[in-house]
């Protein structure tokens, strides 16, 4: 397994030195928010199409060809983000990095395949811990390698790194990931299903739901917060890597040190309501800011939050299915992920635009308590 973590920190060191940069790229082509926000959801609606077909081909050819097949996509994904001279190029650029982010289901998948039951959730959180040392690193590096001025951005210099970064990572998987489709029992009988006919499935559906749901909400936030920081600071890239970098010590604190001990004592149903509690107030408390640590206070809030809930809800939704199916419902789960991050960012830009820059919070954190007192006897079934 830790191969297949050093690839996935370091592809996703890369693709976190892009999150601070493309707010402020945009607006050098004079983007307005709603604009800057669908940079998002094109990338998350090319991911959206492509997860289910790399998480299907995956159980079909085996996860280390399709980790290596994504690899080398994002490297030219990322080049061309570079050479971007029009906005319309850099929409383009990020389309295509969408449909080459595949790598995230099929790495999950491939842990699955090499885990047993019982200690799935662990290793599902040390998963959890390499996305967040990516996380940390790539915002910083991406922020340094920016600049501070919010005017005028390096816009060269970060994905030429994240090129380099991404290259390395497919040289480690092609070297020394090792082939699991001995571990992948077919079953030809089993037809591949939509994702609207997995939300049909009682159990597996509502699992997709809430994962969806705390998507859209996170997804706004990511999506809006450097415009946020911009107009409430005067933040440019540095400030907000720097930030979203301390988001990301906050989710590998959680799920790298206390994510078996605490799934052990309270299980994972309860941690997953805990998360989203936590990720509601977070929200919240982003509308609330008026001084820079307060800022901090909260994203740290909606990072614990997060990192509670995604390696359980994960578990749960691997422990319900077949072992051949894991592939197929991971990639079922990044499809809705990535359907979540179209229509996050997309309702952020709108209400940031017309509504102001603290709305996106607000709903989003309300939104997260409404469906938490709904579900919240429903989702006790699952775990203990």
């Amino acid at each position: 397994m830790i191969p297949l973590l050093l690839v996935v920190v370091i592809d996703l060191i890369g693709f976190g030195i892009i999150i601070p940069l493309l707010p402020f790229y945009a607006e050098t082509f004079g983007a307005s928010p709603q604009k800057v926000t669908m940079l998002m959801v094109i990338f998350s609606l090319s991911q959206f199409v492509a997860a289910p077909i790399w998480g299907g081909l995956s159980d079909k050819y085996g996860r280390r060809l399709i980790i290596w097949i994504t690899l080398a996509g994002s490297i030219l994904a990322y080049i061309f983000l570079a050479y971007s001279n029009t906005l319309y190029s850099l929409f383009i650029a990020r389309a295509f990095a969408g449909f080459m982010a595949g790598n995230i289901s099929t790495a999950q998948a491939y842990i699955s395949d090499i885990t047993t039951k019982e200690n799935r959730a662990k290793a599902m959180g040390f998963f959890g811990a390499a996305f967040g040392i990516g996380f940390i690193l790539g915002p910083a590096i991406g922020g340094i390698l920016a600049g501070s001025d919010p005017k005028s951005p390096n816009t060269f210099l970060p994905p030429i790194f994240a090129a380099t970064l991404s290259t390395f990572a497919l040289l480690l998987a092609l070297f020394l990931l090792k082939d699991t489709r001995s571990l992948i029992k077919p079953n030809k009988n089993k037809r591949i299903v939509s994702l609207l006919e997995a939300l049909k499935i009682p159990k597996l559906g509502q699992l997709i739901l809430l994962s969806f749901i705390v998507t859209v909400v996170f997804a706004s936030m990511e999506s809006t917060f450097s415009l946020w920081s911009e107009r409430t600071y005067n933040w440019g890239p540095q400030q907000n890597g720097y930030i979203f970098a301390f988001a990301g010590v906050c989710g590998v604190i959680v799920q790298g040190f206390f994510i078996s001990k605490l799934v052990k004592v309270f299980g994972e149903s309860l941690l997953c309501r805990i998360g989203m509690l936590m990720i509601s107030l977070g929200m919240i408390s982003v509308a609330l800011s008026y001084m820079q640590f307060h800022a901090y206070l909260s994203m740290a809030l909606i990072a614990f939050g997060l990192g509670l809930f995604m390696p359980t809800i994960s578990t749960l939704i691997v422990n319900i299915v077949a072992e051949d199916r894991r592939g197929w419902v991971l990639g079922v789960t990044q499809s809705s992920s990535s359907l979540a991050r179209i229509i996050g960012p997309a309702l952020a830009g709108i209400f940031f635009e017309l509504l102001g820059k603290n709305s996106p919070y607000i709903m989003g954190g309300l939104l997260l308590l409404i469906i938490l007192i709904i579900f919240n006897s429903s989702i006790k079934q699952f775990s203990k």
